[in-house]
């Protein structure tokens, strides 16, 4: 694993920020870690760049305790943050001429078409820029140098249509060089590249497992029963607010099967009944755990 992370523990006084984080990034894959607002994400991914030391646990990230990375390490990782400050004083030409030297493995052809792909002038003053120019500029500084890890923490937030596709071009380029870990509320964007998710809400970590086991074990099921029904107070703890109106159930299934086992399950309960179970997309998954985690559904 790229990353592992084992027992993390943050506290800022009496806020508990990541309780017992144990999360494990495999190398090469697009790993997604979504959640609730205020869930520990950016927590966590500072954490794993040392810019914060977690009060117990460990976090390795290349191998080694993220307490412990030297220069050469970070040499091997890009960062992109949403709030990541640059000098203003310089121009973008001037601030990635300042970059170049810093890193021995600076790929200056592959800058060069970055810098043309998201159409970054170098003349263009870094204090003039909108947020989603600076969001390119950063993004393309983290990719210039051919990272084995790059984290990502709401790179697309705030970034109108054009610029988030643009953004995401760029990350397609690298996601086969570069293990990346994003932190994003963006789904539609980012789900066409992401290999592994991780769900995390009020600094605990849900699950975390390939999209595709994930996309698989999710339906969104509606029924059509022979005569109306009550919902029985035993139904699986796996279907999230079941629902009756007359002749229709509905719910979402957090853990299907398939079909014949579906229809298995709702005959147990309910006799004679049809059914349609649709796939979901990550981020109407996104929203069902969310409002799970908000007590909004209940099973």
């Amino acid at each position: 694993m790229i990353i592992d992370m084992q027992n993390v523990n943050k506290k800022y006084g009496k806020v508990h920020v990541l309780r017992d984080l144990c999360l494990q990034v495999p190398e090469g894959s697009a790993f997604a870690l979504i959640g609730t607002n205020g869930a520990g994400k950016t927590t966590t991914i500072r954490t794993l760049v040392n810019i914060i030391k977690p009060d117990t646990g460990c976090a390795n990230i290349l191998g080694m305790d993220s307490r412990a990375l030297s220069y050469q390490d970070y040499l091997q990782i890009g960062y992109v943050s949403e709030n990541q400050l640059l000098p203003v004083r310089l121009t973008i030409g001037q601030y990635f001429d300042y970059l170049r030297p810093l890193y021995a493995n600076w790929d200056r052809a592959f800058e060069k078409t970055l810098r043309k792909k998201l159409d970054l002038p170098a003349t263009r003053a870094l204090s003039k820029l909108s947020h989603g120019m600076r969001m390119k500029t950063v993004l393309a500084a983290a990719l210039a140098f051919r990272p084995k890890l790059l984290i990502l923490d709401e790179p697309l937030s705030g970034l109108d249509s054009l610029v988030r596709d643009e953004v995401v071009e760029g990350l397609l380029d690298q996601a086969g060089d570069s293990t990346i870990l994003i932190s994003s509320h963006e789904l539609n964007e980012i789900e066409n590249f992401t290999t592994h998710l991780a769900f995390m809400a009020n600094g605990e970590l849900w699950f975390q497992q390939p999209i595709e086991d994930l996309r698989t074990r999710f339906r969104d099921v509606a029924v059509t029963l022979s005569a109306q029904k009550y919902l029985p107070s035993d139904c699986p703890d796996s279907w999230l607010s079941p629902k009756i109106s007359g002749h229709a159930l509905q719910f979402v299934d957090t853990d299907y099967q398939n079909d014949a086992y579906l229809y298995e399950q709702l005959s147990r309960y309910f006799g004679a009944v049809q059914f349609d179970a649709q796939a979901m997309t990550l981020r109407d998954i996104s929203k069902v755990l969310i409002q799970k985690s908000r007590g909004e559904y209940s099973n």
